[in-house]
C-alpha cells in the first residue's frame, strides 16, 4: 500500500506539469490556425480580418471589419498575452495580406514565447 501511495504522489505532480505543456502547445496550434483561417476568411469574403489581443481578458477574437466577432478564444491559465508584444493585433486587408507585422509575446509556464507575424501573405514563426 505504501509503495502504490509513493508512485501516486509522484506521478501526479509530473502529469499536472505535463498536462500544462500540452494544453500550452493546443493552444499555439490552434491560434497559428486561427491566423490562417483569419486569413482564408478574409480572401473568401474579401473583407479586413482582425484577430485582436486584449491585456488583463485572457482571450482573443477574431473579427470581420473590425466589429463583425467570428470567434472568440479563451487562453489557457498558464499563458497570457505580454504588454512588451509591440503588436496587438493581426489584420489581414481585403486581399488577404498582412498590414501590421510585428511580435506578439506571451508568458507561459516553461517561458517566454513570441510569435512573428511578417508582412505580406501571413508567414508566421512560433519561437520559444
Amino acid at each position: 500500500m505504501f509503495i502504490l501511495m509513493a508512485v501516486v504522489a509522484v506521478t501526479l505532480p509530473a502529469y499536472r506539469v505535463f498536462d500544462t505543456g500540452q494544453e500550452e502547445r493546443r493552444f499555439f496550434d490552434i491560434l497559428l490556425q486561427d491566423i490562417y483561417f483569419a486569413q482564408s476568411e478574409s480572401y473568401r469574403t474579401k473583407t479586413s480580418v482582425v484577430i485582436s489581443f486584449r491585456e488583463g481578458t485572457q482571450s482573443y477574437e477574431i473579427a470581420r471589419n473590425a466589429h463583425d466577432i467570428i470567434r472568440v478564444r479563451q487562453m489557457p491559465s498558464s499563458v497570457s498575452f505580454k504588454r512588451s508584444s509591440n503588436i496587438t493585433i493581426v489584420y489581414f486587408n481585403p486581399q488577404a495580406s498582412i498590414v501590421n507585422p510585428g511580435t506578439l509575446k506571451f508568458n507561459t509556464s516553461k517561458g517566454e514565447k513570441s510569435m512573428t507575424i511578417y508582412l505580406g501573405k501571413g508567414r508566421v514563426l512560433l519561437s520559444e
